[in-house]
């Protein structure tokens, strides 16, 4: 098989080079393209030829073997430029994008939707067509795709510089002409130098130009094809296409082959085959099967936030919780509420209860400095996956959610209400999507029974990889550290069982406030006993100047509370590890640091501080073994 030159190893991982599948078998297939997948047919894709020829569909295998071709009546080929695939309705179809223009000449467009036929069928009809104009004068394109998550198609210009993306509705209720929405201009593809776009006409070499694109069937990654290279976007989910086209995505060398003018991605949304404008054309495959992080250019796996939020609690007296002391200070005038203040032993903790005033504006600058805090990670995007702490419910967690990080892409909040007598429960914010219910396992002491309502449960949650792994989270609590000793060593136990009940292929990081201290760990030696047999302690193999995610100023000492500990799958098709280099303690942000540079408790009087604890963040790389 032939390997065609890939780029450098700052462009793109190594292992990401097309290689050739075959050739066009049928001599006249001269001029193709456009390239799509087929619907109803595995193994089979369909292809085009440009501006003149014959209104036929070609039927191809992933080889390049000729499986026949069909006559698309009702149709003309002014200049057919790109083709596309989708299930509408359950039904297999087919869309072909009449939409070059040389000379920026044409006024309208035509695209034409058929159902998908059966490769080798003689001929077939078009279902429906739209016709549409640009809002800003003719233009020149080559690329088309369809999102049919919002029944529309993106075309991408040619000739601007940078490329405009526009869109065009899937339907139309008539017949009538329709106008292209500009959605802007797409950055996501490299810009061409002056003396590139001076010298084209006479070198014909306009590497920067996109004539081709493709959306997977999930609607979850991109393929823009240009005449030197594929580049694969991932949309991140809630994220607009738009927005996902301008981010930098994976370049993938086209190295020495000539005038590519189709791609595709194939069955699996990972494989994406290439083809272009040549009789008996190669054919070109490559795999993108590799990590979600990596598909954003970050070349990353998955990143990780432990993140304890010291009492986030909305101000709402919920029945059966203990959270008197997160009200309004309005609402502690009675009589009932000092009484059940007075019962308090420990002072500071009454005083709370009494005088605390957790006014509307002091939820609100909480909130807005957890946001802050997350936004430090990853350029501002945050973590993709954040576990959480001492979280009273789901409904304050969307808050932070939708109107602090509503820009992120966090998908709704994961939480499911434990037994914790104060009400505060672990939680997670994810930007990968869940699969199955997240699950809540209950942390039973039956040793301790008068401490029990000061325990929180092992929070499970499943999440999809674009990799096609599963990797498991656990937000964890662990008992504090003026309980027993035993009761940690029950939560670590419990942990651990959960993990060994898991599938073999499951990739697993627990993360949280294990509520370890140095001085315990020192006397007690949990780490070796519990978490080094079987998982991977983020801050022992990166992080090394760091010294804990808390403080102690009682006894002056340091601690890694907060911990991430991860836990390869045990499959032989997977191999993953934490990036050694990626193990940060969270702290850039001024309102987490105090004046002794450690962290600065939230004050909601004040309006100052975040939480008594820093977050720990991780990357998770997670690859398949080829």
């Amino acid at each position: 098989m032939l390997l065609l030159a890939g780029c450098s190893s700052a462009e793109q991982p190594a292992t990401l080079v097309f290689e050739a599948a075959g050739r066009l078998e049928d001599p006249d297939i001269r001029e193709a393209s456009g390239l799509a997948r087929s619907q109803r047919q595995p193994g089979v894709l369909w292809t085009i030829n440009d501006s003149g020829a014959p209104e036929l569909l070609y039927a191809i295998d992933h080889s390049g073997t000729d499986l026949g071709r069909t006559e698309l009546k009702k149709s003309k080929n002014k200049d057919w430029e790109d083709l596309a695939s989708f299930t509408l309705d359950g039904d297999p179809y087919l869309m072909v994008a009449d939409i070059g223009d040389n000379d920026a000449k044409r006024k309208s467009r035509t695209l034409y939707f058929l159902k998908e036929p059966k490769a080798g069928k003689k001929d077939t009809t078009v279902d429906w067509e739209v016709t549409f104009e640009y809002p800003n004068g003719p233009r020149d394109a080559e690329a088309a795709a369809v999102d049919i998550e919002n029944e529309r198609i993106l075309i991408l210009s040619k000739r601007d510089i940078p490329p405009s993306l526009y869109e065009v509705p899937l339907r139309t209720e008539d017949d009538g002409k329709v106008t292209a929405k500009w959605l802007g201009t797409m950055n996501g593809l490299p810009k061409p130098s002056r003396q590139d776009v001076e010298f084209a006409p006479k070198t014909k070499d306009w590497h920067w130009q996109p004539s081709s694109m493709d959306i997977s069937a999930d609607n979850a990654a991109a393929v823009v094809l240009t005449y030197r290279a594929v580049y694969y976007f991932l949309r991140r989910p809630d994220q607009t296409w738009f927005d996902a086209l301008n981010t930098r995505p994976i370049r993938i060398s086209l190295g020495n082959f000539k005038n590519a003018e189709a791609v595709a991605f194939a069955d699996d949304n990972r494989t994406v085959m290439v083809t272009g404008e040549n009789k008996n054309s190669l054919l070109l495959r490559v795999n993108l099967d590799i990590p979600a992080e990596a598909a954003d250019s970050r070349n990353s796996g998955v990143t990780v936030m432990s993140f304890n939020v010291q009492n986030l609690f909305d101000n709402v007296d919920d029945p059966g919780k203990d959270d008197k002391a997160y009200l309004p200070l309005a609402a502690k005038q009675n009589d009932a509420h000092i009484a059940a203040c007075n019962e308090i032993p420990v002072e500071s903790w009454r005083d709370e209860c009494l005088y605390l005033d957790w006014s509307d504006a002091a939820l609100d600058f909480k909130l807005d400095v957890l946001a802050d805090t997350i936004r430090q990670v990853n350029d501002g995007r945050g973590a993709d996956i954040i576990a959480l702490q001492e979280v009273e419910n789901v409904a304050v967690l969307e808050r932070l959610r939708s109107e602090y990080l509503g820009d992120l892409g966090y998908l709704p909040a994961i939480l499911v209400e434990g037994t914790d007598t104060r009400g505060i429960d672990v939680a997670f914010l994810s930007k990968l999507p869940l699969l199955g219910e997240a699950r809540l396992h209950p942390l039973t002491l039956p040793e301790f029974p008068d401490r029990q309502g000061d325990t929180r449960g092992v929070l499970q949650a499943d999440f999809a990889v674009p990799n096609g792994s599963v990797l498991t989270g656990f937000s964890v609590h662990f008992p504090a550290p003026f309980h027993p000793t035993a009761m940690r060593e029950s939560a670590y136990e419990h942990l651990n069982q959960l993990r060994n009940a898991l599938p073999d292929d499951h990739q697993v990081f627990a993360a949280g406030d294990f509520n370890t201290t140095s001085t315990e760990d020192q006397r007690e030696r949990l780490l070796d006993r519990y978490a080094r047999p079987g998982w991977t302690i983020a801050h022992e193999v990166g992080c090394d100047s760091c010294k804990g995610t808390h403080f102690y100023g009682r006894d002056d000492t340091w601690s890694f509370l907060d911990m991430i500990l991860f836990s390869p799958g045990r499959g032989e098709n997977a191999t993953a590890r934490i990036r050694a280099n990626s193990v940060a303690i969270a702290n850039r942000n001024p309102a987490q640091v105090s004046k002794d540079g450690t962290p600065e408790r939230f004050r909601s009087a004040a309006q100052t501080g975040v939480s008594d604890h820093w977050p720990l963040t991780a990357t998770i790389e997670l690859t398949e073994k080829q």
